[in-house]
């Protein structure tokens, strides 16, 4: 007879499941990661991953959500903490490759991996639109002030199409040794900056 969990319970052991599956599925891909080798990794037979996730479709969703969570909620904490404008999302930027770099697996399966819509849990949309907001929101306050000019969808993707490249890159070990991460990160946003201030701040440093 199965033993009775309580919701900290069942919440802790599918936190612990989703933490094996995000390094599976980042290092081993999609098609090589199992619920078996996730099971067999915990110790666990198969079968009781079923007491907690439907299929390994289920499990993939809840664990980018998971991921994509973390990461919102890294930005948030950055665009909420002291300083003018200009600060807030420079911190926003620093936050971002921050957790890049500190969760390197949650980082590529929250944008190495696709999946169908229909296999998307209504939690892992929230999460994604939850992060996505994050990447533009605070370029649309910088244009209501004034700060920068220009559709705020649009800048908010050239900055993270510019940040996510290099950090790619990075991974990957295709950057030139010899020119500084920071020094390239730093380049892309001034120059991004530059081209979207206002006409009458257009010589203000970034």
């Amino acid at each position: 007879m199965a033993v009775l969990l309580t919701e900290d319970q069942v919440d802790a052991c599918r936190a612990r499941i989703r933490a094996v599956a995000e390094r599976q599925f980042a290092t081993r891909g999609l098609a090589e990661t199992s619920l078996r080798s996730i099971a067999a990794e915990l110790g666990w037979t198969a079968a009781s991953l079923y007491r907690y996730f439907r299929n390994k479709n289920e499990l993939l969703a809840m664990t980018r959500a998971a991921a994509h969570n973390r990461f919102a909620q890294r930005l948030e904490e950055a665009y909420a903490g002291p300083g003018d404008l200009w600060d807030r999302s420079r911190a926003v930027g620093q936050a971002y490759v921050d957790f890049a770099f500190d969760e390197p697996n949650a980082y590529q399966l929250m944008f190495a991996f696709a999946q169908p819509d229909e296999d998307k849990t209504d939690a892992l949309r929230e999460a994604e639109l939850r992060s996505r907001l994050m990447l533009t929101s605070y370029v649309e306050d910088m244009v209501a002030s004034g700060l920068l000019q220009g559709d705020p969808a649009v800048l908010g993707h050239v900055y993270w199409a510019g940040i996510h490249g290099l950090v790619v890159l990075a991974m990957a070990g295709k950057l030139d040794p010899g020119v500084p991460f920071d020094l390239l990160r730093h380049e892309i946003t001034r120059l991004v900056t530059r081209g979207a201030l206002p006409q009458a701040r257009a010589e203000k440093p970034a």
